[in-house]
């Protein structure tokens, strides 16, 4: 390879390197967003309503026992909770005396994340100020740190189990059966690798099923155990990756042992109905068997969300296989270049030469994948730098750039060396010092992919957008967590006739009360001729108007119940008609954000 060339590969390989860790290696994607509730955030019906809708952009689950209907005092209300499509209905258990009521949900979304948040409504009459109301809401909890430290452990731990097992198979198919000559020791070593591997995912995977439920109901580790959270658990869509996943993996460690065999009687120690069937039959199973592992990874997840589904859902899959088809290939050839494998120079010298081969291609399919994901789902460098899953992603960035600057040494260094002092025969030193050299960068690539794996167990517990979290809840501080301190937002308009001030407290995510008041240009109270009218929207993603029923306080005072159900830019539009020709709006801009 000429110079030019080389420094080609080397800079497409880092290129690769980093959208490997700007697009995710696993799905992870935005929550769903509320549209709209019935009856709407502070109305006021004549008749209690035999049902209460929460809509979304997508279709959801009902958190179990995290979705309560309360009165003005907090007190819950008898209700059932189901989930249709795009919507969630609680329907109460007796009709609904008059007073003021409060809806406090919970909800997943198609990306396993999920969102929480309130609103309110009055039958006949409310039953106090808005204040009140305010102070009845109760945010369903956030899950404990130990369950969020928990669910990265699986998700990680059954990452590598998945990534290891199928990515050995194609390993030892297409690198390392490829070498000439038989190599018991290292086979021996690769299937208990791969056996160790099933096992520590087949554990996450199994364990993951309570404790991503426990995660998403914002419960407790105590809670991982309670029949209910494993009821709610085996009903969800992580169970059903789960068990796609577990059945692939199966098929293909036990078909793996017979599909790499050299002869007939090495079929004798395959277990099962494997025995008899031919090499290439079983080779076959145990190709299928790693896709359908690999394929259940995006089952659930960020994926699903993003369009056009059949480009991103394809970009995902040939991502994740080549991140797999990576890590094991690299473990596998850090086990093929120890002294004890049993394979002699010329050999070891093949398997690299192959695996470096095979290596480049996969940076291609890296790169192009990755730009594909990159493009769909993170977006825009604010998502990069403004959110915990952005700073989690630069982190992986970091490892995955040192992983690409070893491999490019190997490549171009440590490998013509190895391969040249064994077809030619060169200094017995000179080799054997580059193949201890290659054994050791070799093995801290492996060590760093790991590294990296640890980092993708965290980023699934987050969200890519700028300032997310979850919708009717506290934000979190960026710096760690901190619930953010909402500072009151207000306007003021001057008019012919006086003067219109809007307030909203506190000016944070949730339920905030509008306060509205009027004075003529003498200072006096003034009563418009109609009662205000009151816009909430949101810039992006566009959402509203919602219209928040308005209620007298006093002489010229009103007030609002507004529900701010999740960060951005919110603009709350008061509408005043103060005479026959006078409409003046004020706008009070609201930021909310971590």
């Amino acid at each position: 390879m000429r110079p030019s060339r080389r420094w080609v590969a080397v800079l497409g390989s880092a290129v690769a390197g980093i959208l490997l860790v700007l697009l995710p290696s696993v799905p992870a994607t935005a929550h769903a967003v509320l549209t709209g509730t019935d009856p709407a955030d502070g109305t006021v019906l004549q008749e209690a309503p035999a049902r209460l809708t929460i809509s979304f952009n997508e279709p959801v689950q009902a958190v179990a026992d995290a979705t309560t209907l309360l009165t003005a005092q907090g007190d819950p209300v008898a209700a059932t909770v189901k989930a249709v499509d795009d919507d969630v209905v609680v329907t109460p258990a007796q009709p609904l005396a008059d007073g003021t009521y409060v809806v406090a949900w919970r909800v997943v979304s198609l990306d396993s994340h999920p969102i929480s948040g309130a609103f309110s409504f009055s039958v006949g009459a409310p039953s106090g100020t808005p204040a009140d109301v305010t102070a009845a809401v109760t945010a369903p909890a956030e899950p404990g740190t130990a369950v969020t430290v928990a669910r990265a452990v699986t998700q990680a731990t059954g990452y590598a189990g998945t990534f290891l097992v199928a990515g050995l198979v194609v390993f030892e198919l297409f690198v390392l059966h490829a070498t000439p000559g038989a190599v018991p020791v290292l086979r021996r070593r690769i299937r208990r690798l791969r056996l160790l591997a099933l096992l520590a995912a087949a554990v996450a995977l199994v364990a993951g099923v309570p404790v991503t439920a426990a995660w998403q109901a914002g419960a407790g580790l105590a809670d991982v155990l309670a029949p209910g959270t494993w009821a709610a658990g085996l009903a969800s869509d992580t169970a059903l990756a789960g068990g796609l996943n577990l059945a692939g993996l199966l098929l293909a460690a036990l078909a793996a042992p017979r599909a790499s065999s050299d002869g007939p009687a090495a079929g004798a120690r395959t277990p099962g109905p494997l025995r008899r069937i031919t090499p290439a039959a079983a080779a076959g199973l145990a190709l299928g068997g790693s896709a359908l592992a690999l394929g259940a990874l995006v089952v659930t997840g960020h994926t699903r969300t993003f369009g056009p589904w059949w480009l991103v859902l394809a970009s995902d899959l040939t991502h994740v296989t080549a991140g797999a088809v990576w890590l094991a290939g690299v473990t596998g050839l850090a086990l093929a270049l120890t002294p004890s494998s049993g394979l002699d120079p010329r050999r070891a010298a093949v398997t690299v030469t192959r695996f470096s081969a095979l290596g480049a291609w996969l940076a291609l399919v890296v790169a192009l994948t990755g730009l594909t994901l990159g493009w769909r789902i993170l977006g825009t460098l604010e998502a990069l730098l403004g959110t915990d899953y952005g700073r989690s992603l630069l982190v992986k960035a970091g490892l995955v750039l040192c992983v690409v600057a070893l491999a490019a040494w190997n490549r171009y260094r440590l490998v013509p060396a190895v391969t040249a002092g064994a077809t030619t025969g060169g200094t017995a030193g000179g080799t054997a010092g580059a193949a201890r050299a290659l054994r050791r960068t070799v093995l801290a690539e492996a060590v760093l992919l790991g590294a990296v794996l640890a980092v993708t167990g965290v980023l699934v517990s987050n969200s890519p957008v700028p300032a997310a979290t979850d919708a009717g809840g506290q934000a979190a501080a960026a710096s760690g967590g901190a619930p953010a301190a909402p500072e009151p937002a207000q306007a003021t308009q001057e008019t012919g006739d006086g003067t219109i001030t809007a307030r909203v407290t506190p000016g944070g995510l949730g339920v905030n009360a509008l306060e509205i008041e009027i004075v003529g240009t003498d200072g006096e109270p003034l009563e418009p001729v109609e009662p205000p009218a009151v816009a909430v929207t949101l810039a992006d993603p566009a959402i509203g108007p919602f219209t928040p029923a308005v209620n007298p306080t006093g002489p010229g005072t009103y007030e609002a119940v507004v529900d701010l159900t999740m960060p951005g830019s919110w603009t709350v539009a008061v509408s005043v008609r103060t005479s026959k020709y006078e409409n003046p709006v004020v706008d009070v801009p609201v930021e909310v954000t971590q």
